[in-house]
């Protein structure tokens, strides 16, 4: 019997189904389940973290000791399309099932960036999404949150499935905005994905990414403007899967 994937802590869903509520507590303490959940504290970034994929002057991902709350930066430098991206590896599977979730805090401008976070099948690419607007992939199987300056000043819900687009565009109305803490989360079963932000489904995914593809969590900060750098804070991570 296949173990349940839990929907997002904290989900509007569960308040609005009345389900959910013990099983998704006990499910991270449960040793049936394998929990990867990073906050950010201490001196240094576990070693565990592959390198960072960056390019451009300055671009660079960043753990700085004593950061109040803990955070990492991922900072897109100073170059036009430079950018900073951080995974952690490619040990998930939709087969398996997975909940994912991500807290970061937005920049003081965005008018030039471009950010995204979710779930890929490599974490040393340019960006999972190329552009947001067609879209246009690096991945080959992904399903991400994606914000991009150079189409709109809306987050989209993109899924890759073999390099075929599965798209929710303008989930969000004026969202988002600077300065602005958000909280993701994307659930995978099988080949279907569903997407929440703060707390509310925005998106589902039917057939929209291969199962069987190893997949790690993925955030990732671009500028899209030369001399304008931007930077996005990374607040927390968490990936839920079955230990078998």
């Amino acid at each position: 019997m296949a173990l349940p994937i839990p929907f997002p802590s904290g989900g509007l869903i569960q308040a609005a189904t009345g389900s959910g509520h013990a099983r998704d507590l006990w499910i991270p303490g449960s040793f049936d389940y394998d929990v990867f959940d990073d906050k950010f504290w201490g001196d240094a970034l576990l070693g565990l973290y592959p390198a960072a994929k960056t390019n451009g002057i300055a671009a660079a991902v960043t753990f700085t000791e004593h950061n109040i709350n803990g955070y990492l930066d991922l900072v897109s430098g100073t170059d036009d399309d430079g950018y900073a991206g951080q995974g952690m590896g490619l040990q998930f599977t939709g087969d398996r099932g997975i909940l994912a979730e991500f807290i970061f805090r937005f920049p003081a401008a965005i008018t030039t960036l471009k950010f995204e976070c979710g779930l890929s099948d490599a974490d040393d690419d340019a960006g999972a999404i190329l552009l947001k607007a067609t879209p246009t992939f690096t991945a080959t199987d992904c399903a991400v949150i994606c914000f991009d300056s150079d189409d709109d000043t809306n987050f989209a819900a993109i899924s890759a499935k073999a390099g075929a687009a599965t798209v929710t565009q303008d989930i969000t109305a004026a969202l988002p905005a600077v300065s602005t803490t958000y909280r993701v989360a994307i659930r995978i079963e099988g080949d279907s994905v569903s997407y929440w932000i703060n707390g509310s489904q925005v998106a589902g995914h039917a057939n929209a990414i291969e199962g069987g593809s190893a997949l790690t969590p993925w955030a990732f900060c671009q500028a899209r403007a030369g001399a304008a750098s931007r930077t996005v804070q990374l607040h927390k991570w968490r990936v839920i899967q079955p230990a078998y």
